[in-house]
């Protein structure tokens, strides 16, 4: 499965570099157009006005950081503590979801709306398309773009189910992180699963009682 979810990335990766690609020369062609009317009306009108600059060049991979690819329920609870994941059942704790990054002119960039810009609705669409073209979902298990975590991508029905060992270890790792071991709480976490959380925070709560 691992092979699998990171060859159908490597693959998306490659196919957005086109679409980007081929965003970027239509934007800069149009940039152009743009340019000659505005040298014609600048005559006509005699005021001066900025060309606009061309859109940088935007790449995409497989995101190479250890903690994209498969966790363990330690990792998965630390990383909701931290507030970058909101569950304790994970594609990425079956090793079936993988990230992707995204480099603006070769740097890593975050803000695909503010750099895409004008062409950001196109590039969702297409973002879409390309998901589908490989078979991946969001990481709400959905199709095409997700605002939250825009760059998961995972294998189709690959969350785990709730009654793993492994979600339960998660939870428990929680629990002592944001108890014992000083971590912040993650609060949407824990009012979205109280009711799953109840069982694994009530020792810490009983330890408070008795101080």
């Amino acid at each position: 499965m691992a092979e699998d979810i990171e060859s159908l990335v490597k693959s998306f990766a490659k196919d957005m570099d086109k679409v980007c690609a081929d965003l970027r020369k239509a934007r800069i062609e149009q940039n152009k157009k743009d340019a000659e009317k505005t040298k014609k009306d600048a005559k006509k009108d005699d005021k001066k006005k900025d060309d606009k600059k061309d859109p940088p060049v935007v790449t995409w991979a497989l995101d190479p950081n250890k903690i994209t690819k498969e966790r363990t329920p330690e990792e998965q609870a630390a990383e909701v503590a931290a507030g970058r994941s909101w569950v304790c059942w994970s594609s990425h704790m079956a090793g079936s979801a993988r990230h992707v990054i995204m480099k603006a002119d070769g740097k890593v960039n975050w803000e695909p709306k503010k750099t895409l810009s004008d062409d950001f609705n196109d590039f969702k669409k297409s973002w879409g398309d390309v998901m589908k073209r490989y078979g991946l979902k969001n990481y709400k298990g959905g199709d095409g773009w997700a605002d939250g975590d825009e760059f998961h991508l995972e294998l189709p029905d690959s969350k785990m189910d709730k009654s793993d060992k492994r979600v339960g270890q998660c939870f428990e790792e929680y629990a002592k992180l944001t108890r014992k071991d000083g971590k912040a709480k993650n609060e949407k976490f824990e009012t979205e699963y109280a009711k799953d959380l109840e069982k694994y925070l009530a020792p810490y709560a009983k330890k408070e009682e008795k101080k």
